[in-house]
């Protein structure tokens, strides 16, 4: 038979277990409405930050480049007409190209060396021989296409570059920009300095390019 004190202690725990199965709603209760989390154990609460969201990123207005309509580059037509023109432009100049790129605009024409033989003005793409430069003087060409001033010197050859680059503007607007380069050379094959562009080659192209785009089919546009 169980003592009084046996009884005593066993309604005591008896006590503690529904004591503790009545606590734990209220924790938990309490843990969810704090916003955080309880550890067994433990004598406080760990409150949990809320998770961040990120903001979207603000989209920068495009900015629109002013284009004088009337300059010479600037035609009145969709790209790829202006692009067929101007890759027909260089056909009508007989100077090969060497690097094309429809999405980026770019013709990029083969790097020319010009000098003449017989009298007769050439372009090739190979670096001319001494022979072939016996006779060759090209001051007169470098007056007409540079800004160039020969003085005392002969000059015999000239190494070329030209880039041409279609920009769409609008839908029925489109530019091209030209970038041509000229080093003479004396017999000597001293380098001379790079000149300047008169405009004279550029301004050839773009009219020729208007009349290409003046001769396409009106369908077409």
């Amino acid at each position: 038979m169980l003592s009084f004190y046996q009884l005593k202690a066993g309604e005591m725990k008896l006590f503690k277990y529904k004591a503790l199965i009545l606590l734990i709603p209220i924790l938990f209760a309490a843990s969810c409405g704090s916003g955080g989390i309880y550890y067994p154990g433990k004598k406080k609460t760990v409150n949990v930050p809320p998770p961040k969201t990120e903001k979207p990123a603000k989209k920068e207005p495009v900015k629109k480049v002013k284009v004088d309509t009337n300059a010479e580059n600037v035609f009145n037509a969709p790209f790829i007409d202006v692009w067929l023109a101007a890759i027909e432009s260089t056909k009508w100049i007989k100077w090969n190209i060497a690097f094309i790129d429809e999405r980026e605009g770019v013709i990029r024409l083969k790097e020319a060396y010009a000098y003449r033989k017989g009298g007769k003005l050439l372009r090739t793409y190979a670096w001319p021989t001494k022979e072939n430069l016996q006779t060759s003087s090209i001051n007169d060409y470098l007056e007409k296409v540079g800004r160039y001033n020969p003085g005392q010197s002969n000059t015999v050859f000239t190494q070329e570059n030209l880039k041409m680059t279609v920009t769409k503007v609008s839908a029925d607007v489109t530019k091209v920009d030209i970038d041509y380069t000229i080093r003479p050379y004396t017999f000597s094959g001293k380098i001379g300095y790079q000149i300047d562009s008169n405009g004279f080659i550029e301004s050839l192209m773009l009219e020729r390019i208007k009349e290409n785009l003046d001769r396409s089919p009106v369908a077409k546009r």
